[in-house]
Order: C-alpha cells, then structure tokens, then sequence
C-alpha cells in the first residue's frame, strides 16, 4: 500500500508540473507575435492586448465561483474538464478572424479558474504539511518556466511554420496530458470532516480577512506590472529599439527564465528558515526599479540586468505567498481553495488592465514608457504589502520558544 501510495503522489505530481509547464507555455506564447496578429487581422495595439487581458479577465471574474465549485465537487472530473478547456487553444489553426482567435483564448482561461483552487486540495490531500511549499515552488517554477519557453520559441516557430499552427501545437500538449490524467491520475479520497459546500457566507468571511487582501494586494502589484512588460516590451524592443522579433521575445523570456529559479530558490529558502515575511518583502522592494530599467535603459546589457533583477523580484515571492493561507488558524483544504481563488482574483482584476492601458496610452501619445512607468511605481505594493503582513511560518514558533 505504501509503494501504490508513494507511486500515485509521483503521478499526481508529474501531471500537476505538466500542466503548470504547458499552460504557461500557452499564456506566453502570443504576446512575442503581436506584430504578427496585427498585421493578419488588421487590429490595433490596444485590441490585441485582450488576448492576454482577456485571460486575466476571465481568471478575475470566475476564479471565486470557480474556487466554490472546486470545494464541493470530485477533484478528479475537475482537474479533466480542467485540461480539456486549457485545450482550447488547438484550435486556432480554424481562426478565420480576431473574434474567434480572442474567444478560444477566452475558453482557454477558464481552466485556470478550476485547476488552480484544485491543486490546493489536491496537495494537501497527496502531500505532508512540510512539502507544501516544495510543491508550491515547484508548480510555480513549472509554470514560470512554461512562460520562459514560450517566450522564447514563439516567435522562431512561428517564422518556420506560421503562427496559427504554433499556437495550435502548444494546445495539443494540454489536450494530450488531459487524456493522460484521465486515464491514469489517481486522487485520493477527502479527509475526513473536510467541509464539502461553500456558502457566500464563508466566502464573505475570508474575503474579510485582512491577510488574505493584503496577499491578493501583493501579488497584484506585481503581476500588473509583469503582464504590462512581458506584454509589450517584445513590440516596444521591436519597434524602437530595433530589435528583430525573435531577439526581442528572447530578451524578454530572460524575466521568466530567472524566475524559474528564483521561484525555487525563494520556496526552498522559505522552507528551510520558516519565515515567510522577508521572502515578500526583498523582492518588494526591487520588482518597480526594476521594471523602470527595463524600459528606460538603451543599452542592451542593462537591458539584461533588469531582465535578471525583475525575474528574482517577480517569482521569488510566489510560493510563499501561495503557502500562507496553509499556515493560517484553522486552514482546511476547502477554505484553501477558496483563499487562493480569493487571492488569485484581487491580483487578476488588478493585471486586466495593465496591458490594456499600456496599449491604449502608446496608442493616444505614441510612445510606451508612460504606460510602462505607471506599472512599475504601482508594482511596490507589494513592499508595502508584505511589511503589513503578518509572519505564519514555522520559524516564527521556534525562535519565541
């Protein structure tokens, strides 16, 4: 029995870092290739920025009804459904038109909406306490290094066999791991006296909770700030700094490849200190200068000292972040879900308008850096988030004992 055991938390996990891998690979994937859409559906910058803000958009509006279905449903049928509109994107070698390009994004968003409160639950059911925030840094460093990936390939596959049949291949991966999950992921059972409903009461009450706003506060600042950058710095080092297309997407995908380790460094180092707070408030104070460096530097190896300082400052801090609501009094594998879903909707409402109002400004002044600049003075919420924030680790214990 412990061997099956031990073999299904393996499964489980491998499928967890598939689709975290893929999924960012598909979120990343159109912004290095916005020049490309624009010139085959004749749209503008502001209307092609909703094929990312539109992500966001679905990831604010349904992730808490989401993170309630999530909480009195089978984890298992979830996680499916999950991968099969993650698939959407397979697709968009029949998009004809922006519209139908915009709406299989759409549907692609809603996956998001029900895997993440799942994976919640479905690490707190497969793993101990003490490899939460393993597992937490490790999904995030999967996803960071999906975003990193398709960041970097996008534009050159898309230049060899075109990038409708690019984006339709990323879908596919999502597709098949579905069909692998389907048949071979084994979740175990709830424990018992986990709460299976959610009432608007219970929702109200951690919506109330300070920790948790400050957390969705935090994480907000920053990733309205990445989304902004990693949006439309690829266009802005194309058009005015020159840079080819593939170039550019590389020098982009820098951010997400540091982040990759950055994302587990600050996981580890969490988990190895038992702190919480200092992981939040280091790369608080370094995620807006930053972004100003990565618009307002010309020379390219100051280009690339942003791209490294802003990868550590907008990853370091995410396991942890996605830790604390499993350290707080009385947390349950229900309320967890909800708190992430809680937390994961203040940050998107945040970053749905960042790329927006960076197409739109460039669009009415014609250049990028007012747009750029007003994320990254915003991005130090997350400094004066996590100095407000209250200490939940381990470590904190130990030194008053």
């Amino acid at each position: 029995m412990q061997q099956q055991r031990q073999r299904s938390r393996f499964v489980i996990a491998g499928f967890l870092f598939l689709f975290n891998l893929a999924y960012g690979v598909n979120f990343a994937a159109v912004a290095p290739i916005f020049t490309l859409v624009m010139n085959e559906y004749g749209v503008s910058r502001g209307e092609a920025s909703l094929l990312v803000s539109a992500v966001i958009i679905i990831h604010a509006v349904f992730i808490i009804p989401g993170g309630m279905i999530v909480a009195r449903s089978s984890l298992k049928p979830i996680f499916t459904v999950g991968w099969a509109l993650a698939g959407a994107m397979t697709l968009t070698f029949l998009a004809d038109n922006f519209l139908v390009l915009l709406l299989l994004r759409m549907i692609y968003g809603l996956a998001f909406v029900v895997v993440m409160p799942a994976t919640a639950s479905v690490v707190m059911r497969s793993f101990n306490r003490s490899e939460f925030p393993l597992m937490n840094s490790l999904n995030m460093t999967l996803f960071t290094l999906g975003i990193g990936v398709g960041t970097f390939i996008t534009a050159p596959l898309s230049l060899w066999i075109g990038w409708q049949l690019t984006l339709s291949l990323f879908g596919t991966v999502l597709m098949a791991g579905g069909l692998g999950w389907a048949l071979f992921a084994r979740v175990p059972d709830a424990s018992e006296g986990v709460v299976k409903r959610v009432s608007f009461r219970d929702m109200w009450g951690l919506m109330r909770s300070k920790t948790i706003l400050l957390l969705g506060l935090a994480d907000g600042a920053a990733f309205a700030q990445y989304v902004a950058l990693t949006t439309w710095l690829p266009t802005y080092y194309n058009e005015v700094l020159g840079m080819s297309l593939t170039k550019a997407g590389a020098t982009v995908g820098l951010i997400p490849i540091v982040g990759v380790f950055a994302g587990m460094a600050g996981g580890t180092l969490s988990a190895r200190t038992g702190t919480r707070r200092p992981f939040i408030i280091i790369p608080g104070a370094m995620v807006g200068l930053a972004g100003l460096g990565s618009f307002l530097f010309s020379s390219e190896p100051a280009i690339y000292a942003s791209m490294v300082a802003l990868g550590i400052a907008s990853f370091f801090y995410l396991p942890v972040l996605l830790t604390i609501p499993m350290e707080l009094k009385g947390a349950t594998e229900m309320n967890v879900a909800v708190a992430w879903s809680t937390v994961m909707a203040i940050a998107s409402s945040l970053a749905i308008i960042s790329p927006v109002t960076v197409g739109f400004m460039t669009d009415a002044l014609g250049v990028y850096t007012p747009g750029f600049a007003l994320w990254a003075v915003l991005s130090f919420g997350l400094l004066i988030a996590g100095l407000m924030l209250p200490e939940t680790g381990p470590g904190r214990r130990r030194r008053r004992g």
